[in-house]
């Protein structure tokens, strides 16, 4: 009897003493609870890169444990290099993200001034991907451009934001490739674009096409864009599903050398790289292995597909890249051998003579 009483006793002493699990109110925070992030885009308000940024914010406020404020910090100019140095400058715990694009990317190779960055050693959390490669030459019909004879045959006015802008890279290779005769206008941003287009001051340019269709619905409506030629490879035309693309054709199918064959190649390799989110050097993995699940997570989300559509006008949206499939893109677009990197920054670096 004595020995069931001190039994008993035991037991009841272990389940008072034994420690009871938090509850989940109770247990440590999420890292990023009560902390603010920002995330740094290369380029003005309102434009189609800045509104992929802010969509991303949005919905990475909602999706990372903790739901820090995001908030989206706009530096504009220099080629993206001032944007890049903030990023790649910046503290490395969590508080500092940024948008990386191909431009940006190429910068330090191509011997542009004040790229003092590697891109290959950001930290890659991921990238939304932006679909298909759309970029097409797109000529206003008030200009008089309705056929491929007309584009091969007359000087064309492009407009472009500036030497070593992806809008100029690929006017350059185009009249390289296809021997267009074309003057350069530089200086706009894209929303000048369209209005210089409307003034006459041009006759087009390079342009994503679900941009140009979201921003300028109008001219779409109307048939007043010939569009005649994209960088997309052949198998991803056309760039998107309206008549004014239905006979636009690949750049691929005029070049006659691999030189240019590569160089359209890379090009077309950019997609991840459209918008990819990054973490500065150094900043530990498992708070970008965090936020890489967190954007998983958006690209799942419908509200996040809805706004994306909506905002950024690329639809359906085609999804997440993961950091491991970033990583391999800039890989890719970083091994760049001698011809082709002189050839290329030959076209997409130096004004033409």
């Amino acid at each position: 009897m004595q020995f069931r009483l001190l039994a008993f006793l035991s037991a009841l002493f272990i389940l008072v003493v034994a420690p009871v699990a938090a509850p989940e109110s109770v247990q440590a925070a999420p890292y990023f609870e009560g902390k603010t992030v920002t995330v740094i885009v290369g380029t003005q308000p309102g434009g189609r890169r800045d509104r992929i940024t802010r969509t991303l914010a949005q919905f990475l406020t909602k999706h990372i444990p903790g739901n820090p404020n995001v908030l989206v910090q706009n530096i504009p100019g220099g080629q993206e290099i001032p944007s890049q140095l903030k990023i790649f400058n910046g503290r490395p715990d969590g508080s500092i993200m940024g948008i990386v694009t191909s431009s940006a990317t190429e910068a330090p190779f191509f011997g542009i001034p004040g790229a003092k960055y590697d891109p290959r050693k950001y930290v890659y959390i991921g990238s939304p991907g932006t679909g298909k490669n759309r970029q097409t030459l797109m000529l206003h019909t008030q200009a008089g451009f309705k056929s491929m004879e007309d584009v091969m045959s007359r000087e064309m006015a492009l407009g472009a934001h500036r030497v070593g802008h992806r809008v100029y890279l690929n006017g350059r290779i185009t009249g390289e490739i296809m021997g267009l005769k074309i003057r350069w206008v530089l200086g706009y941003s894209s929303p000048s674009r369209y209005i210089a287009v409307e003034r006459g001051e041009i006759d087009g340019g390079y342009n994503d096409a679900a941009s140009a269709m979201r921003e300028r619905p109008d001219w779409f409506e109307k048939r007043q864009i010939y569009a005649p030629v994209s960088t997309a490879l052949p198998e991803l035309l056309p760039p998107i599903d309206h008549p004014t693309f239905a006979n636009t054709v690949s750049l691929m199918q005029f070049a006659k050398t691999d030189l240019h064959r590569d160089i359209i190649r890379k090009i077309n390799t950019t997609d991840r790289l459209g918008g990819a989110l990054v973490f500065p050097p150094g900043t530990p993995r498992n708070l970008r292995d965090i936020v890489e699940q967190a954007l998983l997570r958006m690209g799942k989300d419908q509200g996040f597909i809805d706004l994306w559509e909506e905002q950024v006008g690329i639809k359906p949206f085609p999804g997440v890249f993961s950091a491991a499939e970033v990583e391999e893109a800039v890989k890719i677009y970083t091994d760049w051998r001698p011809d082709v990197l002189k050839a290329y920054r030959r076209l997409g670096s130096e004004a033409p003579k």
